[in-house]
């Protein structure tokens, strides 16, 4: 996750990518990082459990591959090339062309863009989705945003976003859409976010292919079935629906998961955890909640839930994700709005409301992920020397009158 505070403030295990790249640069050997991180972890007395996550952190992941996932990713997204953390990441072509215009102003901006057109027997709907990588500062950064849009028959539909953060995180979020794919192709009618989300942080734990001691990832799930709207999440990718009577109104169909809740800060500190901000060196306080071991500079997770990030698991965050349910009510729910952090960072649900309403009544789904983007791109720029990766998903709900 990008934090609009100094990059120099950030612990080990919230390291942006360029940061990663500026260690690597200057490692000689193994055995030089080893002692380094045994002299470091000499200094604090996290737990057990803690402990062994730290000490299995690999001491060099600059040729890390994952053939399977990004084989698979590959083919499904025609992505130019496999992810090189020494290299600048390549432009992700998208994945289905609406036309020459859309696609030109893909390549100029970017941005990978989807759109498909939904009907249903009860209203026609129209979706789009947008995702841009962010700017850490100094150079664009590897976009760890991930989207996922599926159609099973006229009247079910389901979407997702993830927000990767840490060393690994991308490796996290593309792991975590594949398995979440596989499992909503094969239990959609009965589907149990609890059950799924869990299975797939145990298989996350297994898997040798990438680290997830440090990194992890959100994960907010919305199906649609007939006439209601199901909606699992973790993290803080948020997502809301719009309805109008007399003036918009917002229904939070997520609430973003963050430490200083205070049931979650119960649950943090009953597991040995500590929440807190940074502190500058006059201990002032800066920016938002984290979730840290005792008497360490990690984990720093500024989210109380999430996939992966198994230190942090260890000391509280956890894998069980909240549940909604909203029955639609007809001709008045307009559309949906689902997203990373990047876009709700500086603008807030009613803002994302009123910026989206004019493109519904025009009917260009596009038109208002790119305005969305374009928003919260402008409001990092006033608040922040960086941007965060920025994904949207727009819903549009069409009726016959």
């Amino acid at each position: 996750m990008f934090s609009k505070f100094s990059q120099q403030l950030k612990p080990l295990g919230n390291r942006s990518s360029s940061e990663t790249k500026k260690d690597q640069s200057n490692q000689k050997s193994n055995l030089q990082i080893t002692q380094k991180r045994q002299r470091s972890e000499s200094r604090v007395h996290p737990n057990d459990e803690s402990k062994q996550l730290i000490q299995s952190v690999p001491a060099q992941r600059m040729n890390l591959r994952l053939p399977d996932l990004i084989k698979q990713q590959n083919k499904i997204e025609n992505s130019t090339s496999r992810i090189d953390l020494t290299k600048k990441p390549p432009l992700v072509r998208s994945r289905i062309i609406i036309d020459t215009k859309s696609k030109q102003q893909q390549q100029q901006q970017q941005i990978l863009t989807q759109s498909i057109p939904i009907k249903s027997q009860q209203a026609e709907s129209i979706q789009h989705s947008q995702s841009r990588p962010g700017f850490d500062g100094i150079a664009e950064k590897t976009n760890q945003d991930r989207e996922l849009c599926l159609q099973f028959d006229v009247n079910n539909y389901a979407f997702a976003v993830m927000d990767g953060h840490g060393m690994d995180g991308q490796y996290v979020s593309t792991f975590v859409k594949e398995l979440l794919k596989f499992n909503l192709n094969k239990f959609y009618q009965v589907f149990d976010f609890q059950k799924i989300f869990f299975d797939i942080h145990q298989k996350m734990k297994l898997q040798t292919e990438f680290g997830c001691q440090f990194s992890g990832t959100t994960l907010t799930v919305i199906l649609l079935k007939e006439h209601t709207i199901q909606c699992g999440w973790l993290g803080d990718s948020r997502a809301i629906l719009v309805r109008k009577n007399q003036n918009l109104s917002i229904i939070e169909l997520s609430i973003d998961h963050k430490p200083h809740l205070e049931s979650e800060r119960q649950r943090i500190e009953s597991c040995g955890g500590v929440v807190d901000t940074y502190h500058l060196p006059n201990g002032a306080p800066i920016g938002p909640s984290r979730v840290w071991a005792k008497g360490a500079q990690f984990p720093g997770l500024a989210m109380s839930r999430s996939l992966g990030d198994l230190v942090a698991a260890s000391i509280g965050v956890s894998q069980i994700p909240q549940l909604k349910l909203i029955n639609m009510v007809n001709k008045e729910d307009l559309f949906i709005v689902l997203g990373s952090d990047g876009i709700w960072e500086f603008l807030d649900n009613q803002t994302i409301a009123e910026l989206v309403y004019p493109f519904y009544q025009k009917d260009d789904p596009q038109g208002a992920c790119q305005k969305i983007i374009q928003e919260a791109v402008a409001a990092w720029k006033a608040h922040s020397q960086g941007i965060d990766d920025i994904t949207a998903i727009v819903i549009f709900f069409q009726y016959e009158f």
